[in-house]
């Protein structure tokens, strides 16, 4: 999992620079476009977001997974701990089962997004103005 939100916070940056690109200078008028650009760049951003918790999510599993082991290791005869690992793994895969279900969510609302909207995103001030 871990390889797959880090290409979703890959591919969410990529976006987020290519929209930034399109914004066009500041001025007064018909500035709805640009309300779909910004909109749009903060969901990208939230989904960002979510990769980086849920990388940061794993290095907390593997961190409190190698505690639990250790105390396993240390005290062998505690039933207790060996419960503990296997409830704890057993969490871990259905949070690994939940992530993967976010990122299809994620990836699902962000393309109805961006397609929905891909003509504002392109040309936020019309067909007879440039982006800058």
């Amino acid at each position: 999992m871990r390889k797959h939100w880090e290409d979703l916070i890959n591919i969410t940056n990529d976006i987020k620079i290519y929209l930034n690109l399109l914004v066009p200078k500041i001025e007064d008028g018909d500035t709805f476009g640009v309300q779909v650009q910004e909109e749009c760049l903060a969901e990208l951003g939230r989904a960002q977001d979510s990769g980086y918790n849920l990388l940061d999510s794993q290095f907390k599993h593997h961190a409190a997974r190698a505690k639990l082991a250790s105390k396993l290791v240390k005290y062998p005869n505690i039933e207790d701990y060996q419960l503990a690992l296997k409830e704890h793994d057993r969490k871990a895969s259905y949070l690994i089962q939940q992530h993967a279900i976010d990122l299809r969510n994620i990836y699902t609302c962000l393309t109805d997004l961006l397609h929905k909207n891909i003509v504002k995103l392109t040309k936020p001030k019309g067909a007879n103005s440039e982006a800058m």
